[in-house]
């Protein structure tokens, strides 16, 4: 239908601007992929010249029942369109894991709308991290899924994603070239969802290696995600070299100066060798990877290439003497260069908040000064809760990208920030001058979908948000009723969100942890390394924004045919669960303190969760059974049903032990889905239980802790013939979610003490 409109408006656009381009095409297929036929069939996307629109602009209006849009790349013209549908079209996109899109009916015809025009502060809208590949099981995304989320990113104005995909081929290209063989490759390689830890010099070997059929595949879908990506006019951040190296290398090299990582990343790992920056070896081997990276991928020839590379991830650089530092980034820079004189480099600023004890002010702008002014950004990446720009005088003036951290290691729970966003980014453009970008570098994506909004609206919008009131536009937004109750009970509950799960401002790694995941001991403090047990919240909000959902679909029946209606009241009923199970843990706590009354408490601990695991089965992505199922797809070649053994083995363990047997990283990366649920965190809890009650006064937390460990360990070893897991929703979330709030529905005193709340 818009195809002869297109070619009408092609003799009224500008001379400057032009509908027929290959950015123009890729941003509508992102239309056409993305929205239903009934909207895509509106818009009519026009590339302009930068320059009479600003870097990244755009303008939308509509009339006569078109819309029409002009930017300046493909990612403007979709986020044009997407910026137009949301103001007009009460318009909601979100993952499919979190309830997917919200549309008006097809019915929809576009009102008349003035020129509006929108132009972004931001030469670089960063997004992913390192990390989100292995915890968003990004190593084994087929086509379809990586094209989904690079529509997505089109649609949020998102310019410069990291794109790392398909590296592990041209590495054993370098390597071979290096003398190693296969085996000797193959002996340092790690498994497909430790690759981000692997190359951040973090661990070697460990859940490896992967198969030359997997590095086939991964890179040539890293050509088609990269060629989508520069049709839409993005400039994605590519992999480098960081300096880490096979043991075996030093046989093949021995002139090389190589050395090891002090001690071992997080004391459960062997160190990793590595070489100096400023050694030949290095320059060697980083010139050998971009050379043959860009000849496997393309690079461009005539703009600015980026490439990613963190030296020193949770790693204490070998010394803090400023001099050696300046020379160390000075040399990575040099490297790249020596490889593409249009390189860029990109480093994350992680280290410098996970090490602060280390990274003094003296050390960071030793490290910043380094590389030329304009040939090296460095990404803030917690900078809504640890904002480096403000304790370095913005990175001493070097460019830098205010990054958010929306989530850590995947763990499950809503959370947000929404205060700290929107304060933190206008305070960073509004008082530095060298903030050139504004991104999300979320651990693992698919969480918390309003957080996302509230970010990628500040790209073209840089006016301060009144968050109360974007939070009921969101309301509005994210669900279809033409119910005025429901719309009113539908705000209501995510006005209980707002001031509860998402008004944290605290320094805390994400949502409270839930107890379910805990390896089960008395009095803990915390889950694992890294989740905290306070409560930040009064948890009467939480269940009084469960009732108001309910009450929403109570006057629209409709509504429960909605993905983001079911996804949210199945979410917050989780979350109910999982606070009542904190308070219950506390109860046990003091039955074991005492000697009495600890038994009703534990049937009454393993029925909340057994509530929530079948609460989990009316979604197939918090399924356990669709995680591991998907993993295994990523098998091919000859020994398919060995290595989708192997892929299966990568995907249990992230997400329980993340290491070794007794590895610290226990549940860095804990999810509340079915299946894991009842078959890794219920058993747990089930042994625990009977090991107290066997002989509650002399109950040996060691010994039990030895013995589940091993325990763990083995059920990391299961596979699918094992142990069969659902796979397919069974669609009884909302009605076990009333039978919920049913349990809680008379409340319980607001304020009332809880054994975990923050005092």
């Amino acid at each position: 239908m818009w195809v002869p409109l297109l070619l009408l408006l092609a003799t009224l656009a500008p001379t400057n601007c032009s509908p027929v381009t290959s950015q123009n095409s890729t941003a509508y297929d992102v239309l056409i992929d993305s929205l239903p036929d009934s909207l895509s069939s509106l818009f009519n996307l026009t590339l302009c010249d930068s320059e009479a629109t600003g870097d990244y602009s755009f303008t939308h209006k509509s009339e006569g029942g078109v819309v029409i849009v002009e930017g300046s790349s493909g990612v403007a013209l979709t986020a044009g369109a997407l910026d137009w549908l949301k103001i007009y079209g009460n318009v909601s996109i979100s993952w499919g894991a979190t309830g997917g899109d919200s549309f008006p009916p097809s019915t929809f015809t576009p009102p008349p709308t003035p020129p509006t025009t929108k132009t972004s502060p931001y030469s670089h809208v960063y997004y992913n991290n390192v990390c989100t590949y292995g915890y968003s099981g990004m190593w084994w995304w087929d086509w379809s899924r990586w094209s989904s989320e690079l529509d997505r990113m089109a649609l949020n104005g998102v310019t410069s994603p990291l794109l790392a995909l398909g590296q592990e081929l041209v590495w054993n290209m370098v390597w071979e070239e290096e003398g190693l063989d296969q085996e000797e490759i193959d002996e340092w390689n790690a498994g497909p969802a430790y690759q981000a830890w692997f190359y951040m010099g973090n661990l070697r070997s460990f859940g490896g290696p992967v198969s030359l059929p997997y590095m086939s595949r991964t890179a040539e879908l890293q050509k088609k995600i990269l060629y989508k990506a520069r049709s839409l006019g993005m400039t994605p951040i590519l992999p480098s070299f960081s300096g880490f190296v096979p043991e075996a290398y030093q046989a093949h090299n021995p002139s090389a100066d190589v050395k090891h990582t002090d001690g071992g990343w997080g004391g459960d790992f062997e160190p990793v060798a590595y070489v100096e920056p400023t050694s030949e070896a290095f320059k060697a081997i980083s010139r050998s990877f971009i050379t043959k990276y860009c000849e496997t991928f393309e690079c461009n020839k005539d703009s600015p290439n980026y490439f990613a590379a963190d030296l020193y991830n949770e790693l204490s650089p070998p010394s803090s003497d400023p001099t050696y530092l300046s020379s160390a980034s000075a040399a990575v820079y040099d490297a790249m260069v020596a490889a593409d004189p249009n390189a860029v480099w990109v480093t994350q600023g992680w280290m410098f908040s996970s090490d602060a004890a280390f990274w003094q002010k003296e050390q960071v702008e030793a490290f910043m000064v380094g590389p030329p002014d304009d040939k090296f950004i460095v990404i803030d990446l917690f900078a809504e809760e640890v904002p480096i720009w403000k304790t370095t005088d913005s990175f001493f003036g070097r460019s830098y990208i205010f990054s958010t951290i929306f989530n850590f290691g995947g763990r499950s729970g809503i959370y947000g920030m929404l205060p700290n966003i929107t304060s933190g980014i206008t305070e960073s453009l509004t008082t530095s001058d060298s903030m050139i970008g504004l991104g999300a570098a979320p651990e693992a994506i698919e969480t918390n979908p309003i957080d996302y909004d509230l970010l990628w609206d500040h790209v073209y919008n840089t006016d301060l948000h009144d968050i109360p009131t974007f939070v009921d536009n969101y309301a509005s937004r994210r669900y279809k009723t033409s119910s005025g109750a429901a719309a009113v009970a539908l705000r209501s509950a995510w006005s209980s969100l707002r001031v509860s799960a998402l008004a944290q401002t605290a320094l805390s790694q994400g949502s409270i942890g839930s107890v379910f995941a805990l390896r089960p001991e008395f009095n803990a403090t915390q889950l694992g390394c890294c989740a905290q047990l306070p409560v930040y919240y009064d948890l009467q909000d939480m269940i009084d924004a469960l009732g108001s959902l309910l009450e929403a679909g109570s006057e629209d029946e409709g509504l429960e045919e909605q993905g983001t209606y079911r996804f949210d009241v199945i979410n917050v009923a989780v979350q109910v669960l999982s606070n009542e199970a904190m308070r219950v843990y506390g109860l046990m706590n003091n039955a074991h303190d005492i000697g009495s009354g600890i038994r009703e408490n534990m049937d009454y601990f393993l029925s909340l969760l057994d509530l929530t695991d079948s609460l989990l089965l009316d979604q197939p992505e918090r399924m356990l059974g669709f995680w591991i199922s998907k993993s295994r797809l990523a098998a091919s070649g000859e020994e398919a049903d060995s290595e989708a053994d192997h892929m299966e083995l990568n995907a249990r363990t992230i997400v329980t032990i993340w290491g070794d047997k007794g590895s610290s990283l226990n549940e860095y990366s804990y999810r509340l889905w079915s299946g894991l649920l009842s078959t890794f965190y219920r058993l747990r809890w089930e042994k625990f239980f009977s090991a107290v009650l066997a002989n509650p006064s002399a109950f040996d937390q060691g010994k039990f802790t030895e013995d589940v460990t091993e325990w763990e360990y083995g059920w990391t070893k299961l596979t699918t013939e094992d142990i069969v897991l659902p796979s397919e929703p069974n669609g009884k979330g909302v009605e076990l979610a009333k039978e919920v709030y049913g349990m809680f529905s008379g409340g319980r005193k607001r304020g009332e003490e809880h054994p975990f709340a923050i005092n």
